[in-house]
């Protein structure tokens, strides 16, 4: 499956048991969510997947706070994707690598992504904004994925299975 930038996708099970990671927002037992929408890192070969939620209110919120406190609002973005207000999560972002994405979020047969380029480069450039402060140690959220952890188990697994040529390096970003 060809995975494309600005397009929403699920993540397989196995990833979240490999991982283990207690902030990862693991796939609820009925439904395919939660999704998450995707980016290529071109340096590592790697997906950074950046969870999605339909909390617009709840998010709205937290927003106008950190503004009125003269705070970034960089981790937390609201995007129109198919039609409906979304949340994306930079907070919560984590790289994968392709075998691990399962499948393409879709709605009567539809692919669901962001249709606008424009918002799909201000999103890979906030993207690698939030990916260079992970590898600098920031942490925006208690409850945050270890992401710096999670690349390199998976540029591990990479390298493990022959599919790269890349050496471990978490320095490099999102790069045009």
């Amino acid at each position: 499956m060809e995975i494309l930038s600005g397009y929403l996708y699920f993540v397989s099970n196995d990833f979240f048991v490999k991982i283990q990671d207690p902030y990862l927002k693991i796939n609820y037992e009925n439904t395919k969510r939660p999704h998450y929408f995707a980016l290529k890192d071109k340096h590592t070969e790697l997906y950074w997947l950046v969870p999605c939620s339909s909390k617009v209110e709840k998010f709205e919120r937290l927003l106008q706070k950190k503004r009125e406190q003269h705070k970034p609002t960089d981790t937390i973005k609201i995007v129109r994707i198919f039609g409906r207000e979304t949340v994306l999560l930079f907070q919560g972002m984590f790289p994968v690598i392709d075998k691990y994405i399962d499948g393409q979020y879709s709605k009567g047969g539809q692919p669901v992504r962001i249709a606008n380029p424009k918002i799909i480069q201000e999103m890979e450039k906030n993207a690698k904004k939030i990916i260079n402060l992970l590898h600098r140690g920031v942490r925006f959220t208690p409850t945050q994925p270890d992401a710096v952890r999670i690349e390199k188990i998976m540029l591990t697994e990479l390298r493990e299975t022959g599919e790269s040529s890349v050496a471990v390096d978490t320095t490099s970003a999102l790069e045009p």
